[in-house]
């Protein structure tokens, strides 16, 4: 049917075309039989289909989560990052990622050669990478800290973060044992308030959450970072910034 000059949102007017069968038995154009294909045109302005709003797929709404509804979510591989980095506080998916795409790899080499690559070995069955060299070395101890002392301005790496020493010291509960340096930052920029997630022990007060983290002394440089005062930096830029 012809759209109509008073179509409204509500009517449905379509074209059709009945394309003829090729069948030397059906020389002209016949009602619908099975073999052919029906073509049906939406004359409606109003419908949805307008536009190419059922073959855009950029005229489609899509559904997006907030990282606060994904962070609920369980199961999903934020969910199982965040366990294993409880159980290794060391862990990262950019290290896994890496390890794992590791172990791809010598498995296609043993099936290849039958031998394990260097690297890895054998262990109840299955060819896993061997334990690297650092692993095998003992925690980080109170000479790591040297220098270090409660109360002390600091600035922390990565990040150049500064804050202040609340505490050193062994802290049960966090894997990788040895000594660690509790820093409260200036700013929103660590992973803990202060507590140990795995004990729910407090070892300090950092004022609230990702105000507090826990380094290894390695990288905690002591000496003169005051807090740093973003009013007074932008009070000092140059006039050609607006």
């Amino acid at each position: 049917d012809a759209a109509g000059p008073d179509a409204s949102p509500g009517d449905v007017e379509v074209e059709v075309h009945v394309c003829r069968n090729t069948h030397p038995t059906y020389p002209y154009p016949s009602p619908s039989e099975s073999g052919m294909e029906v073509h049906c045109i939406d004359l409606n302005p109003y419908s949805a289909s307008a536009n190419g709003g059922y073959e855009d797929v950029s005229k489609v709404q899509k559904y997006k989560m907030s990282d606060e509804d994904y962070n609920k979510r369980k199961g999903t591989l934020r969910d199982w990052a965040k366990k294993q980095k409880e159980a290794d506080e060391t862990f990262t998916l950019q290290r896994h990622a890496k390890e794992h795409a590791a172990l791809v790899e010598a498995n296609r080499l043993y099936k290849q050669t039958g031998q394990a690559p260097p690297g890895f070995s054998f262990v109840d069955g299955k060819l896993t990478a061997d334990k690297r060299e650092e692993e095998n070395t003992p925690p980080p101890g109170p000479e790591t800290c040297e220098g270090i002392a409660v109360g002390m301005r600091c600035q922390v790496s990565p990040g150049a973060r500064r804050g202040v020493v609340m505490y050193v010291g062994e802290i049960e509960g966090i894997a990788g044992g040895g000594h660690w340096v509790g820093v409260k930052f200036d700013e929103p920029v660590g992973l803990t308030n202060g507590t140990v997630k795995k004990t729910g022990k407090v070892i300090f007060d950092a004022g609230g959450d990702n105000m507090g983290g826990f380094v290894r002394g390695k990288n905690v440089e002591c000496g003169d970072f005051p807090e740093v005062d973003l009013m007074a930096e932008l009070e000092d830029s140059d006039e050609d910034e607006l």
